[in-house]
């Protein structure tokens, strides 16, 4: 295997992880007293936002993990999405799900999490100290934007490589065997290295790697998850219908104007994820002939439309309750929604259509964002009818609270499948894998987490478990 960066102890900082967890007062007193170095290095597939966590912890305690990543490094992912956005040409490797940073780095980088936790401090700390701004440690909704997050995430690879870390791109995890008390993993098919611990953090779009998995008799469940639309408004209207009079106000300049609705019916719930402030919905695909939404938001968030996703649960009982059932109900929709122009434009319809149960010939106030442009569609002909009738539902209700929700001519951008992982691979209080004894599945993909911040979190404790051994939660 070829390193994109070598690495070796005459890289590792002059200052020490001791110091290091000082200044940035990391929680676990019992972890700062451990220091280690071991000839045998833990491979880490995957590097996201758990990815980089874990092994960033590692790297300071002097593990010096070995990274793999199936996607390109930050500078050559953002030429590939840039190519993607502007002709279409994907690639299934490196995308805006795939490479590093994960599918975060290519959204709003939003940093909220409902994690009551003291490692949160550590990670937005983390953040500030590789270039996020500062405001983010005392926002009570913090977030970077994607232009920002790219300069931290390659800060972030580079004090790990700094640290003795290697961080191998266009390396995807093939397989997984246990040989003894090793784990053996594939990359790329046809190179293998051995490692004393594996962590799994290749994120919530890994559809082969769960099937490789499964195939390896990894306990895996199909869980509870959303899909549904991005809905765009003109951001000027979203800000005056928050902020009244104070909207634009120059001498006392207000941020930008978020809102979050939601609606239960019984065990499902229609609700805004993901609200992007002035950004744009983007094309997130990675699979061919196939189409799926998300949102972006710069840091100065001030695109002409705002927009969030509009998602309707999915429960386990609606596909089989089985992980593949899971992952085929994703696709499926997804595929349905490249059939409506079998070209990479996304289906959309304006509220008033869909309300209506008809077809959208064309838009007039607010402009869909999508990069590739939007067929005008019948949106009940691609989501499941379940899922259509709750939205309708939702978008009703959150009428009486938000006057621009009424707005007929906001379109609804499909698919938005891709909000959580649709499984989970099942693991011991200690947090490796159930019926393994070293192989750690961790964050969003792994089913443990649902944003930036909270896979961050979870990439720290595997790493601790891994540490600390039998010690781990004493």
């Amino acid at each position: 295997m070829t390193a994109l960066v070598d690495s070796d102890d005459k890289k590792i900082s002059s200052l020490s992880d001791t110091t290091l967890f000082e200044s940035l007062s990391y929680p676990s007193e019992s972890l700062n007293r451990v220091h280690r170095k071991e000839k045998e290095r833990p491979v880490i597939a995957g590097f996201g936002p758990a990815g980089m966590f874990c092994a960033l912890l590692l790297a300071k305690k002097g593990y010096r993990p070995i990274v793999i990543e199936q996607g390109e490094e930050i500078e050559k992912r953002a030429k590939t999405v840039e190519r993607y956005l502007a002709s279409g040409d994907l690639n299934p490797l490196s995308n805006i799900q795939f490479g590093e940073g994960g599918a975060g780095a290519f959204s709003d980088g939003k940093l909220i999490t409902r994690v009551n936790d003291p490692r949160t401090s550590y990670v937005l700390k983390t953040l500030t100290e590789h270039g996020a701004p500062e405001e983010i440690l005392y926002l009570a909704k913090p977030h970077i934007g994607t232009d920002l997050l790219r300069g931290v995430v390659k800060s972030i690879r580079e004090e790990i490589i700094n640290l003795g870390g290697e961080i191998h791109f266009s390396s995807k995890m093939t397989d997984v065997k246990i040989k003894g008390e090793k784990v053996e993993v594939e990359i790329n098919g046809d190179e293998t290295v051995l490692a004393p611990a594996l962590f799994i953090a290749t994120g919530h779009s890994s559809h082969d790697t769960y099937k490789m998995l499964l195939e390896r008799g990894f306990d895996i469940k199909g869980k509870d998850f959303s899909v549904g639309v991005r809905i765009e408004h003109l951001r000027e209207e979203v800000e005056y219908s928050l902020y009244g009079k104070a909207a634009h106000d120059p001498l006392f300049p207000l941020p930008a104007a978020e809102y979050s609705v939601s609606m239960r019916e019984g065990n499902r719930g229609v609700y805004s994820f993901c609200m992007c402030p002035g950004g744009l919905v983007m094309a997130s695909s990675s699979d061919p002939e196939s189409i799926v939404t998300n949102g972006m938001s710069y840091h100065k968030r001030d695109e002409k439309n705002s927009n969030a996703a509009l998602a309707v649960s999915v429960l386990s009982s609606d596909y089989g309750n089985t992980p593949l059932g899971a992952i085929d109900y994703q696709r499926k929709i997804e595929k349905a929604a490249w059939a409506m122009a079998r070209d990479n434009r996304a289906p959309s319809q304006s509220v008033g259509d869909f309300l209506s149960s008809k077809r959208t010939s064309s838009f007039s106030k607010i402009e869909p964002s999508y990069p590739h442009g939007v067929i005008g569609a019948n949106l009940e002909e691609v989501l499941p009818q379940n899922i259509s009738d709750l939205l309708k539902k939702g978008l009703r209700n959150f009428g009486g609270k938000y006057s621009f929700f009424k707005e007929t001519s906001a379109p609804l951008t499909g698919v938005e499948t891709r909000t959580s992982s649709p499984v989970r691979i099942m693991r011991e209080k200690n947090l490796v894998a159930t019926g393994f004894e070293n192989i750690y599945p961790c964050g969003e993909g792994a089913g443990w987490a649902g944003g930036i911040t909270s896979a961050a979190l979870d990439g720290l404790k595997v790493a601790e478990s891994y540490i600390l051994g039998e010690d781990y939660g004493k």
